[in-house]
């Protein structure tokens, strides 16, 4: 089974306005609400996809009440261990006319020690039927930054394939315990590189530095440009179709998800970063958040070129 880790979880509000501006008032086209984190996100599009999921994280006051309802009645399996404060609600701005999208970000709860001791009891009871770990996102106020090192740590020994997606210090403690996968965007994939990433030479070069702690593989997003898969047996590119984009949100969440897709059935290397890549894509297709449709990901798997990038 695929465990989804999101221990900073939130309600996703997203408001669709065009030509918006800061100090006017409007009247919004369109609003979505659901719940959202990172991990939550790679829990619901790895559902979608039809795989069994647990989704493991914190909850906190209504909204946290609200969230973990939300993600059981997507046919998720919720595991919410219950903090003081209110569950953060996130706020994107969607200005499809300026092609712009503004993030307002809650801080969330902070949690206790004995939060935490919670959790790890909880964590443990689940780990029996784990076969792929995803931790995915920020950590809460709170949390100490070898979070997600400690849980690297303790799941390796019982074989768990982890897969992460972080950022900031928790990204780089985490490294140098050997996460099966991580995936840095352009400005983490920089703090490995010798220089600038002009090229995709140095995109390469940064990617084989992280291998060198540990890590099995690598994904480097580059948006509308593809993705390299970076490993010590292969380096691959991706090359999406050129479409037309709904929605970025949650994509990169998708792309997670669909890798650990790939994992459970046994997809080799590149069938996994195609499927990786067409979850990814499908989820431009949606208004919405960490959404994806199965015909729509099978249609985008078939369209995706992967070449083999050298390096």
């Amino acid at each position: 089974m695929i465990t989804a880790m999101c221990v900073s979880p939130c309600v996703d509000r997203i408001y669709c306005v065009n030509n918006f501006e800061t100090g006017k008032m409007y009247r919004v086209s369109g609003t979505f609400v659901s719940a959202g984190g990172k991990g939550v996100n790679v829990a619901r599009a790895a559902s979608l996809m039809g795989e069994q999921v647990k989704c493991i994280g914190f909850k906190a006051g209504y909204a946290g009440q609200w969230l973990e309802k939300q993600v059981m009645g997507e046919g998720i399996e919720a595991l919410f261990v219950e903090a003081e404060g209110e569950t953060r609600t996130n706020i994107n701005i969607i200005d499809r006319e300026g092609r712009t999208e503004t993030e307002i970000l809650e801080p969330g709860p902070e949690i206790k020690p004995g939060d935490i001791d919670v959790f790890m009891d909880v964590f443990e009871g689940c780990l029996e039927s784990t076969g792929i770990l995803v931790c995915s996102g920020g950590l809460a106020r709170g949390l100490p930054a070898d979070f997600y090192r400690e849980i690297i740590i303790r799941v390796r020994k019982k074989g768990i394939k982890v897969l992460l997606d972080s950022s900031g210090q928790s990204l780089d403690r985490a490294i140098r315990v050997g996460p099966y996968m991580v995936k840095p965007n352009m400005r983490e994939l920089k703090g490995f590189a010798s220089g600038d990433l002009n090229t995709d030479g140095d995109i390469i070069c940064a990617g084989r530095k992280i291998l060198n702690e540990g890590v099995e593989i690598v994904i480097a997003s580059l948006g509308q440009e593809g993705a390299f898969l970076i490993s010590k047996e292969a380096c691959l590119k991706a090359i999406v179709p050129d479409i037309e984009v709904v929605n970025t949100i949650g994509s990169g969440d998708c792309s997670v998800a669909g890798y650990a897709v790939g994992i459970k059935r046994g997809y080799d290397l590149e069938n996994c970063f195609r499927l990786s890549m067409a979850c990814a894509l499908a989820n431009t297709q949606f208004e919405g958040i960490g959404l994806v449709e199965r015909a729509m990901v099978d249609d985008f798997f078939h369209r995706i070129k992967v070449l083999n990038a050298g390096g």
